[in-house]
């Protein structure tokens, strides 16, 4: 599997006033070559892993500076003494070294395009009314966007969403990847397909019954997923040896063996573009899921670009466009979307919203 991202090493670190035991900002020289780096951001590549976020002086020390209401950035040394301002420096040292072996071309690189995918959104209309934009939480485990202000598009019935329209009088359509994370995980692990439905196509390369689509679909999902092999064997109706040769064959084995080993040396996996997973309650579940989200927002910031098109709202692995009357032949007759850095294409579909 080709490696999308590269580690980062941090030449200099501003230590930010408020992270300053004197209140004043000082850098740090950490290596000769790397990048340029302050604890705010630190902090928020922290927080973007779901991690608690480094604790300014004052915070760290909450139970001492709230009686005397201190916040911001003051010389705390006075008010501290020398042993609790060696146990502050202390802590930041450790945080920057563990946030420091997160940092990877994907906080650079990848994550400032993926965060562009949600931006620039067409404002809307819901039953008659305008409604507030959406603001995306990207933080969590897996990375899956949440939305924490403006309306909730993520929690809309989809019978609802017939009562949306654009302000600007054009016409919205979803456009959703078929099958997205078992697409995305056999095409990143280089297996060649040929058939619009993943699920047919390993019926066919393993001779499963596919009459019954819906249990062979869970079956297979349960199986990326972590089931154990009796579970997926009743599921889908097949031998537990043919569920430990499929899964030896698509390599669900190798990459858990892996990721774990991974965790267990550094505390951290990394997705496939680089994201830090700092859990390892599941990690090819969380592997898959996190890789899908960076997938997908990718490839629709690409296509909506690339064909000129206004996003209006993103919900997993869908996202709906506005599209003038002269485009909707040309942009539905698309079958398949591709993301250029990795090269991975999957099937999607169209559907008209409003």
């Amino acid at each position: 599997m080709n490696k999308l991202y590269q580690n980062i090493s941090i030449k200099n670190i501003a230590i930010n006033k408020e992270y300053s035991i004197s209140g004043k900002v000082i850098n740090l020289l950490n290596t000769s070559e790397g990048i340029d780096i302050d604890i705010n951001a630190m902090s928020k590549i922290r927080t973007l892993s779901n991690l608690e976020k480094i604790k300014p002086v004052y915070e760290y020390y909450r139970d001492l500076a709230g009686p005397l209401n201190i916040s911001g950035s003051i010389n705390f040394k006075p008010i501290l003494g020398n042993n609790k301002s060696k146990e502050y420096l202390n802590y930041l040292k450790e945080e920057i070294l563990k946030t420091s072996k997160m940092l990877t071309t994907y906080h650079t690189e990848i994550f400032p395009h993926r965060k562009r995918c949600y931006s620039n959104l067409a404002s809307l209309l819901y039953d008659g009314k305008e409604v507030e934009k959406p603001i995306y939480d990207h933080s969590g485990i897996t990375g899956r966007t949440s939305i924490k202000s403006g309306f909730n598009f993520l929690t809309l019935k989809k019978e609802k969403r017939k009562l949306l329209k654009s302000t600007s009088g054009k016409n919205l359509f979803e456009v959703d990847f078929k099958s997205c994370e078992p697409f995305f995980y056999l095409l990143s692990q280089g297996f060649d397909i040929n058939n619009r439905d993943v699920y047919k196509w390993i019926s066919d390369k393993y001779g499963i019954d596919f009459k019954n689509r819906d249990r062979t679909k869970r079956g297979i999902l349960s199986m990326i997923y972590g089931a154990n092999e009796y579970t997926i064997s009743k599921l889908m109706k097949i031998s537990e040896s043919k569920v430990v040769k499929i899964k030896d064959d698509l390599g669900i084995n190798a990459l858990k063996e892996r990721l774990e080993s991974e965790f267990e040396e550094n505390g951290v996996i990394f997705n496939y573009y680089g994201r830090p997973i700092t859990s390892n309650n599941n990690v090819v579940n969380y592997w898959i899921q996190s890789s899908t989200v960076d997938f997908c927002s990718l490839a629709f910031r690409q296509f909506y670009d690339e064909n000129g098109l206004q996003p209006a709202y993103f919900i997993h692995d869908s996202m709906t466009f506005e599209i003038p009357d002269n485009k909707i032949k040309d942009i539905t007759g698309i079958d398949n979307i591709k993301e250029k850095l990795s090269n991975i294409s999957i099937p999607v579909e169209f559907k008209k919203v409003s």
